[in-house]
C-alpha cells in the first residue's frame, strides 16, 4: 500500500469505529541462551497476548529493565518486533522486551485496523479494557521473569504512542518513564487523527489536568521522550508538540500543582545533528531550573510516518524509515536514565 493510501486508510477506519467492550495464562519458561516466551490475558474487552524476548544476555540472577513496544495500526507485535530492531540493542543493553497484541476477533469486540482502543473514553482510565491488559501482561512479565521492577519502561509508535500515553497517565506506578513515537497527547481520542487541525481542539492546558487525574493516587514526575518526523501527515508536528506540552504541564502539575513550573514550556537546550548519511534531526531537551531533565524531543527532518531507523529489509518497507537515526537507539538511551523512584525531585537521572 502507498503511503497516501496507508493515511487514508488510517484516517477513514478510525471514523468507523466500533467499541469493543476472566483471566488466564500461559508462559513459556526461559532457557539458556535468548530466549522467545509468549504470555496471555483477557478481560470483558478482548483477550491479548505478549511476545517477550529474554537475550542470553541477561543474567537470570540480576533483575533486568524491561521495555513494552505498543506496535501502531495495520501492524502486529511481530511487525513491530520485526521493524524496529530493539532485539538488537536489548542484547546488548542487557534488558527484556515484550511486544503486547490483541486478538482482533473477539467474542465481545474488534479491534479495528489493529488499533489499541485510544480513542476509546472508558478505556483512558485505569483497570479497563487494553490499559488494563498491556498492564497485566507486564506485570506478568515481571513475575515470570526477573524483572526490576525500578526499570520497566514503555514506547509505543503511531496508534500505539497514543495508548503509551494512556499508560503513562493510567499506570505511574508501573512504569518509570515512557516513550512515545509519531503519535500525540494523553486523551485526545478521535481528535488527534484530525491532523493537522485536531490538537487545535483540545487545549493541551485540559488535557494535562485530565492526565494528571487519571494518576489519582499514584500521581509522580513522569520523564517522557517524544520522536517526530517533520514530514508526517498522519500524526504531524503539531501533534508532536502538542504531546511535549502536555506531558510538562502534567509534570508541572504533579510537581508543584502549576501548568507552567518548574519545567519550562520551551527547551532548554537544543542539538543539531547532521549526521554523515541520513536525515538530519534536533534535539530539544527539558530541564528544571537545577539541571534535571524531564523530558526530550526528536524533530526528525524528511521523515514521514514510519518507525524512525530500523530494519533495512524491503519486506517491512511500509514500517520503517532507514534514513532516519534509531527509534529504539534514541528511546532507550533516554529511558534508560531513569527509574520509578528517584523521579521525585529533583528527579535525579540514575546512571547504571
Amino acid at each position: 500500500m502507498g503511503k497516501q493510501r496507508r493515511r487514508l486508510a488510517f484516517a477513514l477506519g478510525f471514523l468507523t469505529l466500533v467499541m469493543a467492550g476472566c483471566s488466564s495464562q500461559r508462559s513459556e519458561e526461559p532457557e539458556a541462551g535468548d530466549t522467545n516466551a509468549e504470555i496471555y490475558y483477557a478481560n470483558a474487552f478482548g483477550t491479548y497476548r505478549s511476545l517477550v524476548y529474554i537475550p542470553g544476555s541477561v543474567r537470570p540472577d540480576k533483575p533486568a529493565p524491561m521495555v513494552v513496544v505498543l506496535h501502531g495500526a495495520n501492524t502486529t507485535a511481530e511487525q513491530q518486533r520485526a521493524a524496529n530492531l530493539y532485539d538488537v540493542v536489548a542484547a546488548r543493553e542487557r534488558f527484556i522486551v515484550m511486544y503486547p497484541d490483541h486478538e482482533t476477533d473477539t467474542a465481545l469486540g474488534q479491534h479495528p485496523l489493529q488499533a489499541w482502543h485510544f480513542y476509546n473514553p472508558a478505556e483512558m482510565q485505569r483497570d479497563v479494557g487494553d490499559a488494563q491488559a498491556i498492564a497485566e501482561l507486564t506485570r506478568q512479565a515481571m513475575a515470570t521473569w526477573n524483572v526490576d521492577p525500578e526499570r520497566v519502561y514503555i514506547v509505543g509508535m503511531s496508534a500505539g504512542g497514543w495508548m503509551t500515553s494512556i499508560m503513562g497517565a493510567t499506570y505511574p506506578d508501573l512504569y518509570a518513564a515512557i516513550g512515545l513515537v509519531e503519535s500525540g497527547a494523553y486523551g485526545i481520542g478521535l481528535a488527534g487523527i484530525g491532523q493537522p487541525l485536531g490538537p487545535l481542539l483540545l487545549r493541551p492546558e485540559l488535557l494535562a489536568m485530565a492526565a494528571y487525574q487519571a494518576m489519582g493516587s499514584h500521581a509522580r514526575i513522569l520523564p517522557v521522550i517524544n520522536i517526530q518526523g517533520d514530514k508526517d501527515a498522519a500524526a504531524t508536528p503539531a501533534s508532536g508538540a502538542h504531546a511535549v506540552r502536555q506531558w510538562l504541564m502534567t509534570n508541572n502539575l504533579v510537581a508543584s500543582g502549576n501548568l507552567n513550573a518548574p519545567f519550562p514550556l520551551s527547551p532548554t537546550e537544543t542539538v543539531d545533528i547532521t549526521p554523515k548519511s541520513g536525515y538530519p534531526y534536533h534535539v530539544d531537551t527539558y530541564k528544571d531550573e537545577d539541571g534535571c531533565r524531564i523530558l526530550e524531543q526528536v524533530r526528525i527532518e524528511e521523515m514521514e510516518h514510519f518507525w524512525p531507523g530500523g530494519s533495512d529489509d524491503p519486506k517491512l518497507r511500509g514500517f520503517t524509515d532507514p534514513q532516519a537515526p534509531s527509534g529504539a537507539e534514541l528511546t532507550w538511551a533516554f529511558l534508560k536514565r531513569f527509574r520509578r523512584s528517584d523521579t521525585a525531585l529533583p528527579c535525579a537521572e540514575f546512571r547504571p
